[in-house]
């Protein structure tokens, strides 16, 4: 439910600043290695334990080439896909923890900033309801992202498995571009957890800041080596609801910019 913080920061303290930044809740990337770990290294692990079989099937078709070799090697790479499916139906519970878990965290270290800048205790008047369509929509988002993650994979190994035997390719050589290919995912996967992450707290921090009240927020820069020019400028600039910025931080990919809400005082 939504509240005027500002107006319950004046009458906890006498305020005498015009502003108050509150400060920076940075997630941390152990949540974003939970994510990887339980999410998405199972499906990858399913490619990666396939390989052997598939490059049996592949040596065998290389050795053979009759009418039926090519469809002993699909039956392969599709006996591995139809191992992932049980995996499914396990993932909507495992993302609906993580999500929740993240939820929860972040609600306990936002009452901590606002009680420490404010005097205000939210603890009664914040919950996961309040924030329940953007669980929701991450929900959702990832479980989609998981499944890419393994069509990709398999996309990659039926590439190379296939353009492998039109060309006569030693398996060595097929064995090492599926290593590649499974690599790829799991390298991905982890990109992705992090990502989403970033992206869950920053929802998380838009959605507490307009719940309390707060039209005002500061761009915090993340930091990164190799960041977007535009990010790095907006750096400690103030922006409102009434006049964004072009996105949102943390909006793009791979973007681990944050805001910090401002509370102002007439």
């Amino acid at each position: 439910m939504p509240f005027d913080l500002p107006a319950m920061a004046r009458r906890a303290r006498n305020v005498r600043r015009k502003t108050i930044t509150i400060r920076d809740i940075i997630p941390p990337q152990m949540l974003a290695r939970d994510l990887a770990s339980t999410a998405y290294a199972p499906i990858v692990a399913v490619w990666e334990d396939a390989t052997p079989r598939i490059m049996d099937a592949y040596s065998l078709s290389l050795t053979q080439m009759t009418m039926d070799s090519p469809a002993d090697v699909q039956r392969e790479i599709e006996a591995a896909e139809g191992e992932a499916s049980p995996l499914y139906l396990l993932l909507d519970a495992r993302l609906r923890d993580w999500t929740l878990r993240v939820e929860r965290w972040f609600r306990g270290k936002w009452r901590g900033a606002i009680l420490s800048a404010t005097g205000v205790d939210l603890g009664t008047l914040i919950g996961p309801e309040g924030v329940r369509a953007s669980l929701e929509t991450h929900l959702a988002w990832n479980a989609d992202l998981v499944r890419d993650v393994s069509a990709q994979a398999r996309q990659r190994i039926s590439a190379a498995v296939f353009d492998g035997l039109r060309a006569r390719t030693p398996a060595r050589e097929v064995a090492a571009k599926i290593r590649e290919a499974t690599g790829l995912a799991r390298d991905r996967s982890v990109r992705i957890a992090s990502d989403q992450l970033t992206k869950l707290t920053s929802s998380l921090a838009d959605e507490r800041r307009r719940e309390a009240g707060i039209a005002d927020w500061e761009w915090k820069h993340s930091g990164k080596r190799h960041p977007r020019v535009d990010h790095k400028a907006r750096d400690g600039k103030e922006y409102s609801d009434a006049k964004p910025p072009p996105e949102m931080p943390g909006q793009l990919p791979y973007c681990g910019c944050r805001q910090l809400a401002v509370l102002k005082f007439d």
